[in-house]
Parts: structure tokens; C-alpha cells; sequence
């Protein structure tokens, strides 16, 4: 705390700040999950927009590595939590679909800056004995914000424009609050001249590399099973019906919440190898469910739960790794990590949503869709011992990154 406060910010604050921002990324995740199956019966052709929101984030990543690292973080956090809010209203206000794709984009950018952002701030401000700890809990906020979104979308059902007037207005409020609360100034000068394209030359590290591929699957897997496992349910034969789909969907973010909570213990206890094949055996549990008990609720409730608490806890894991690499070009090492995620992200919910096209769910093409998952599960699993290997390499202990 003294060591924070006289370099003009307080460290718990700043956290609280960081934890309310990734708290509005949740919204962000999970906003199709819980609402596409609604709006999709009242508004004709936003079942193409989901890829739209993802275009949105990897926008506000790509914006964001470059800006942070010169400019600071208080006004970027702020102008994020606020286009999320406008983007919301969007979708209350707003019915013609060119105004709901600008929306979509509006959530999507908002999100993709809070998520790499508040990565950002808590790689910085704590050290390599308390990172991995505090994006566990950071993570954990994620969670909560994703967690409220869905039950209020559960509980609302009836009438969407509910939970996005509520969501909108607490996080237009709580953003302006980020006012009046000091954050730490940025780590490079103009005298770095340290630009957008130099960012992406950090790729030239294979941690980064590594990394980068890990979280292309980690962001197709995380995409996929939060936004299509709903439709799944809904679609399989004797499906559960959609109230038990978006039930489940609340049961993966507690699970989600639950592991990330968990993981300080498992990484005191095991270290970072033990914790991340224990959580993806228990994600690939969760998909195999999907396989194996597919019209079944408590077969679903278990599933997504095993699901969320095994996926949730790859990025507090790798960014800890990245973390101890890079000092000076955090925000653009994490930037440029979100945004190969975000790829991913783009590119499964394109690939999978055809799966549920009404013609592909004729010729049961969806039914493929936890196998999908799977063979995500399996990739990230075999890429994570590459990117801890070369997190402790002496080489990158040298390097001022």
C-alpha cells in the first residue's frame, strides 16, 4: 500500500477499479449466450450478429494495447465501460438491424478494452509473488458480472429490454466514479516512439507465439461453448427446452467463478502444471457430458458447470506467465494476446453458428458440436507447457520487455 501510494495511486483502489471493469466484460461474453435465444424470435436477422460483437472486441484490443502503455488508463476505462452502456441501450432503443450492428460492435469494442485493459492494470501494479493471485480474482469478477447478466436474463426472459436497461444505467454510474480515483501513469514516453506496428514485432518471442496459438483455441472454446451450448440443448433431440438451456448457461458462470476462486489454492498446493491439466481434464469432462447425456438437465447443469470451472482459469494462468516477461510492454503483450483469442473467438462462433443453421440441424450436423469442444480442450492442453517453459527461461530474465 505505502509503495503504491507514493507513486500517487492506491493500489486497492485501482484493483476495485480493474475488478469493476472485467465485471462489465462479462456482459460483453455472455451477452449472445443469454440473449440471442430471445431476440432471435422477435428480431429477423440477428442470428448474424454475434460475429459482429466479436469484430467489436478485437477493434477495442487492438486500440487498446497501443494506447495504454502511452497514454494511461483512466480515460480508456472509462470510454469503454461507457460505449458498452451506449451499446446496451442500442439494443432497448434501437430496431432497424444496421442500428443493432453498430451496437453489437459498440458492446464488443467496450468489452475487448476492459478485458485487456484491467489484465493490464493488475500485471502491473502487483509483482510476480501476488500477479498470478490477483488475475485469479480478477477473473473471479468476470464472473460475477457474467453471473448477474445471466440470472437477471433468466429471470427476465419475458421482457430483454430489462436486463439491459438495469445493466446499462449500473454500468454507466459506476463508470464515472473511475473519475475521481488516481490510477498509475503510463510506462513509456514519446521519446519510445513504441508504435502499433512495433507492438505486433513482440511476436518475434516465442512465449509470445506460443502464447498467442493457446489462446487461439482458449478464445474459439470459450466462445463456443458460451454462446452455442444454449442452442445445443434447445436443438438436440428431446432437447431440455429453452428456460433449463439458459439455466445451464447461469451454471457455467458459477462454475466459471468457483474454479477461479479455487485456482490460488491449486497453484499454492501444485504449481501451474497441476492446476492447468487438473482444470482440463475437468472441462473435458464437462464436453463429454454433452456427448453422452444430452437430453438430460442434470446432465446439462453438470455439464456447463464442469465447463466453466475447467475453461475459466487459462487466462489468470498464461497471463501470470506473460506477466513475468514482459515489465515495460505489458498492455501490448496482453493486447496482442486477447486479440489472437478474439480471432478465435470470431472464427468458432462463424464455423459453429453454421452448425445450427435450420438446415444443419436437419441433417444433425450439431450434434458434432461437443466434439468441437473437445478437440479445443485437447489443444490448449498441448500448448500450455511450452509457453510455462519458456516463462521461466533465464534468456527472458534479462531482457528489459
Amino acid at each position: 500500500m505505502a509503495k503504491s501510494a507514493e507513486k500517487g495511486y492506491s493500489r486497492p483502489l485501482v484493483a476495485t477499479a480493474a475488478c469493476l471493469g472485467c465485471a462489465f466484460f462479462g456482459v460483453t461474453m455472455f451477452f449472445w449466450g443469454a440473449m440471442l435465444p430471445t431476440l432471435g424470435e422477435t428480431i429477423e436477422g440477428v442470428q448474424n450478429l454475434p460475429w459482429i460483437l466479436t469484430l467489436g472486441i478485437i477493434a477495442g484490443t487492438i486500440i487498446c494495447g497501443a494506447v495504454m502503455d502511452r497514454y494511461g488508463y483512466k480515460a480508456l476505462l472509462i470510454s469503454a465501460s461507457l460505449a458498452l452502456a451506449i451499446g446496451l441501450c442500442g439494443f432497448i432503443f434501437c430496431h432497424e438491424l444496421w442500428q443493432l450492428v453498430i451496437s453489437a460492435f459498440l458492446i464488443g469494442a467496450g468489452g475487448g478494452v476492459l478485458n485487456s485493459e484491467t489484465i493490464a492494470i493488475i500485471s502491473d501494479i502487483y509483482g510476480d509473488n501476488l500477479r498470478g493471485t490477483m488475475l485469479s480474482i480478477l477473473g473471479a469478477s468476470y464472473c460475477v458480472g457474467s453471473l448477474l447478466w445471466t440470472v437477471i436474463c433468466r429471470v427476465f426472459a419475458y421482457s430483454p429490454d430489462l436486463p439491459m436497461k438495469w445493466s446499462a444505467g449500473v454500468i454507466a454510474a459506476l463508470s464515472l466514479i473511475f473519475i475521481f480515483i488516481p490510477f498509475p501513469k503510463a510506462k513509456l514516453t514519446k521519446e519510445d516512439k513504441f508504435s502499433l506496428l512495433d507492438s505486433i514485432k513482440l511476436f518475434k518471442y516465442h512465449i509470445l507465439a506460443i502464447a498467442g496459438a493457446l489462446f487461439f483455441f482458449q478464445g474459439v472454446l470459450e466462445a463456443i461453448s458460451a454462446n452455442f451450448s444454449t442452442s445445443y440443448y434447445v436443438n438436440i433431440e428431446n432437447g431440455i427446452g429453452l428456460q433449463m438451456a439458459l439455466t445451464s448457461l447461469i451454471f457455467m458462470t458459477v462454475g466459471m467463478a468457483v474454479g477461479r476462486f479455487t485456482l490460488p489454492l491449486c497453484l499454492k498446493t501444485g504449481g501451474k502444471s497441476f492446476a492447468m491439466f487438473l482444470f482440463m481434464a475437468i472441462a473435458l469432462a464437462g464436453a463429454l457430458l454433452q456427448i453422452f447425456m444430452p437430453a438430460s438437465k442434470l446432465g446439462a447443469f453438470l455439464s456447463m458447470t464442469l465447463l466453466g470451472f475447467g475453461i475459466g482459469v487459462t487466462a489468470p494462468v498464461i497471463f501470470d506467465c506473460l506477466g513475468r516477461v514482459f515489465k515495460r510492454h505489458s498492455g501490448a503483450a496482453v493486447s496482442l494476446s486477447v486479440v489472437v483469442a478474439q480471432v478465435g473467438m470470431l472464427i468458432g462462433n462463424f464455423l459453429v453458428g453454421k452448425m445450427f443453421l435450420p438446415s444443419s440441424i436437419e441433417g444433425g450436423v450439431h450434434r458434432l458440436f461437443p466434439w468441437v469442444m473437445c478437440a479445443m480442450i485437447v489443444a490448449v492442453s498441448l500448448l500450455f507447457p511450452f509457453v510455462l517453459r519458456s516463462s521461466n527461461s533465464e534468456k527472458y530474465k534479462e531482457m528489459n520487455l
